[in-house]
């Protein structure tokens, strides 16, 4: 004797599954751009971001990570970026010289990260 199984309501349910973690996935996104400027004279790190967003309160760059020659010297959380397409933050890097490698890591507050290096000339 063979027994089929009904296996039409467990594909609905996991396909509702996919469907549901795709769109959010869509929603959620790491920043699309990121840019460093190194100013020598007043050893100021320059951060600049693109991440298009609906809601600045609820869907915003979290956290900013800096490191100099692979050690971290800086970890920022936020709570919200600048506006809806960007944001922009400044860092006083006394203990930058040239030829250090300066690596900049953002993180999205829902999902995704996107990194840039610069190397002080």
């Amino acid at each position: 004797m063979i027994i089929y199984a009904n296996t039409g309501g467990v594909m609905k349910y996991l396909l509702v599954i996919v469907l549901l973690v795709s769109s959010a996935l869509l929603l959620a996104h790491p920043a699309s751009k990121v840019d460093l400027s190194f100013d020598k004279e007043t050893s100021v790190l320059t951060v600049n971001f693109n991440h298009k967003v609906k809601d600045i309160d609820k869907h915003f760059i979290l956290e900013i990570r800096v490191e100099l020659n692979g050690e971290k010297i800086i970890e920022q959380m936020l709570e919200k970026q600048d506006n809806l397409k960007t944001g922009e933050v400044f860092y006083k890097i006394v203990d930058a010289k040239p030829g250090d490698e300066i690596k900049v890591r953002i993180k999205c507050n829902k999902f995704g990260k996107k990194s840039a290096k610069l190397t002080i000339e």
